[in-house]
């Protein structure tokens, strides 16, 4: 989906928002909106892995300037080099919303695993024993 919104038809605070080489993402919600509710807590779960990779924006209806593309709420709306991309109405499920993350912002990296030291303290008083070639050095060492 493209845009048929001008870009100047935007209030000053979403111009300056888009103005960025990172996807942007709007998220359009209200605090009396059942709907909104439900799908507040889905969208903050999923955006989380992506707060590096892109620049998310959770904007309530009442408080933030009308957004011309902004009908109903929960809306959400997926922004790459100030181009529209995509409109949800809804989020959907949360598959399918992940499904969308990973179409406009791409895929997030797993997690590094703490690795387990391939070593112990036990291994390393061996290795410094057997270390030791002087016999003057092997008595001070207490071996």
């Amino acid at each position: 989906m493209t845009s048929t919104t001008a870009q100047t038809a935007l209030a000053p605070t979403y111009r300056k928002a888009l103005k960025t080489w990172r996807p942007v993402i709007l998220y359009f919600g209200n605090q009396h909106c059942p709907a909104c509710e439900e799908a507040e807590p889905v969208f903050r779960g999923i955006a989380e892995a992506y707060r590096h990779r892109a620049d998310i924006y959770m904007l309530n209806t009442r408080e933030s300037p009308r957004h011309p593309e902004v009908t109903g709420t929960p809306t959400v709306l997926f922004y790459k080099d100030g181009k529209l991309l995509k409109k949800l109405k809804g989020i959907g499920t949360e598959q399918s919303l992940a499904a969308d993350f990973v179409a406009h912002v791409g895929k997030v990296k797993p997690r590094s695993v703490a690795r387990k030291p391939g070593h112990d303290l036990a291994w390393l008083r061996r290795t410094l024993r057997g270390l030791c070639t002087v016999a003057r050095a092997r008595s001070l060492v207490g071996a």
